[in-house]
């Protein structure tokens, strides 16, 4: 019953509510428990048996709602569980988890999953618009003047770009009669001319182009994920889960519009782009959550070159960069969270001697840095690693090296928090994190290196897909790893860091009005790319 891993998290909100006067914390927890396992035991029975599929009435196939769990669904879902898990853990004796807020996480964990199982483009329209209220209410919950403004930003613009999804997902419907994808796909096969399907094809990777931040449609995700008094978890599941439901409905997407559409060559593109504009805005920043927040925007070009590539091990090394962002990026989140609790400031210049003052926060994010930068034996390695195996295009491996020394230069400047005396009285300095946060947010870095360590089981155990690491291209992959290190400190001091550049773009973002243009201009733009390649 697929169906009960989206409405558990609903209800055990809502009991939350019901008895608002009772502390509900533990039952919020242990009905998190229950969803994990449970949907591991949906994995479990995906690897064994195949795809499973939940029909929510007695009509036929393809015209009935219907929810599908097969290998990439599966994953998603049980990453899901495991990352809200470990975030409820760690807020549970924060002041922010009140019953509203344990509502609206709950809420927002049942969408999510509900994205990932649902074949049905109306559901996505409808679970797409009560997600953006629910985030743009956690984004604001703290009802400070900079999150109300970056909240309301988030909700008019996610608003606009799903009224799109709607218009492509009508015209669609007007086309061949269907909402299920599925099904969708096997009619536009029998299509006279796959000219009728150049706008909704367009219309709807508008929308998912815009929930994935690529460029230009990126300026809402510093805002939303950067936001000042957002809670840390808040920050945490936006970047490292929830910007993944655009990752996932491309890669649907794209298969419905497969037999009429392959436009793989153009988001190529827009990947390298987005991945290269993502980390020169990261390294420009002084924000520790900016840098963060213009990190994932690096990332998901990284994840939609392996996904467009062309090759089968770059779409599953994609897919399993998708996995490593997922903890790394959370686990950096939570810590930058707890940093700035300590420190009163967000601002990394003012920030020395992490390591020495909170040594399971500074060991996390080592292992988060070393995670997203892919050095040997942690997670990023490996699924860099397969997206790099997919071509051997001399231009392809420049590229990617190319953002592989960016991500590892704005996280060299990232790192200086780490060490360092850390100069203020000791009577300024506010009381440690309880020790059962920093002990999660260990673990959470814990599990970048052991599915680093044991990556290509990982591979195995998560998609069935068995990727060999040979060991002279891994160590060479080391060496370069190394050389770019150097490289990168060289050029962070001897260049960047001297220069007044980077100053003038830090807060380059684009207006309300300029988002909404840019948002046209893309759409314009893949129905023109898609009109002169058919």
């Amino acid at each position: 019953m697929l169906y009960l891993l989206v409405i558990g998290p609903i209800l055990a909100g809502i009991v939350s509510i019901l008895f608002k006067k009772r502390d509900t914390r533990l039952f919020i927890v242990g009905a998190q428990i229950v969803q994990f396992i449970y949907s591991l035991i949906i994995f479990i029975q995906v690897r064994t048996d195949g795809t499973v599929f939940n029909y929510m009435s007695r009509l036929p196939e393809g015209v009935a709602i219907t929810l599908m769990a097969d290998i990439i669904s599966s994953v998603f879902v049980l990453l899901t569980t495991i990352i809200f898990l470990m975030l409820m853990l760690y807020a549970f004796h924060k002041d922010y988890f009140t019953t509203q807020f344990g509502f609206l996480f709950l809420v927002l964990q049942g969408l999510i999953i509900s994205l990932f199982f649902t074949t049905d483009l109306f559901n996505i329209f409808v679970m797409l618009e009560v997600a953006t209220v629910v985030v743009a209410i956690l984004i604001m919950i703290n009802k400070e003047k900079q999150a109300i403004y970056d909240g309301m930003i988030y909700f008019f613009v996610n608003v606009i770009g799903t009224a799109f999804l709607l218009l492509g997902i009508g015209m669609l419907y007007r086309t061949t009669g269907l909402l299920d994808m599925r099904a969708i796909s096997e009619a536009l096969e029998l299509l006279d001319s796959p000219r009728a399907v150049i706008l909704p094809f367009a219309m709807m990777m508008t929308t998912l182009s815009l929930k994935t931040a690529v460029v230009p449609l990126f300026s809402w995700l510093p805002k939303a994920h950067g936001t000042p008094s957002a809670p840390p978890v808040v920050s945490a599941v936006l970047s490292g889960l929830f910007i993944k439901t655009g990752v996932y409905m491309f890669i649907r997407f794209s298969a419905m519009f497969e037999p009429v559409i392959q436009a793989q060559e153009l988001f190529f593109i827009i990947g390298f782009i987005t991945s290269i504009f993502g980390f020169i805005m990261a390294l420009s920043q002084n924000d520790i959550k900016m840098i963060l927040a213009y990190s994932t925007v690096s990332q998901i070009g990284l994840i939609m070159i392996g996904l467009n590539m062309g090759s089968d091990i770059a779409y599953w090394g994609a897919l399993f960069h998708v996995v490593s962002h997922a903890l790394f990026k959370s686990t950096l989140f939570l810590a930058a969270g707890q940093v700035y609790n300590q420190y009163g400031t967000r601002d990394i210049r003012m920030m020395r001697g992490v390591l020495r003052s909170m040594p399971l926060t500074g060991m996390a994010i080592i292992f988060g840095i070393l995670g997203v930068t892919g050095a040997p034996m942690f997670n990023g390695s490996i699924s860099k690693y397969m997206i790099s195996y997919g071509s051997y295009r001399p231009m392809v491996q420049l590229g990617l090296n190319l953002i592989n020394l960016g991500t590892i230069m704005y996280f060299l400047k990232f790192s200086t928090i780490l060490f360092g005396k850390d100069n203020r009285p000791e009577d300024e300095r506010p009381p440690k994190e309880d020790l059962l946060s920093e002990l999660l947010v260990f673990i959470m870095g814990g599990l970048i290196l052991l599915t680093g360590v044991y990556g290509p089981v990982s591979m195995d155990i998560l998609f069935g897909y068995q990727v060999e690491v040979f060991s002279t291209e891994y160590f060479e992959k080391g060496f370069v790893y190394a050389l770019m290190i150097i490289a990168a400190i060289g050029l962070y001091n001897g260049v960047i860091n001297k220069g007044g550049l980077l100053d003038r773009i830090s807060h380059v973002e684009l207006t309300f009005n300029a988002v909404i243009t840019s948002m046209t201009g893309f759409f314009i733009f893949v129905a023109s790319y898609v009109y002169f390649i058919l």
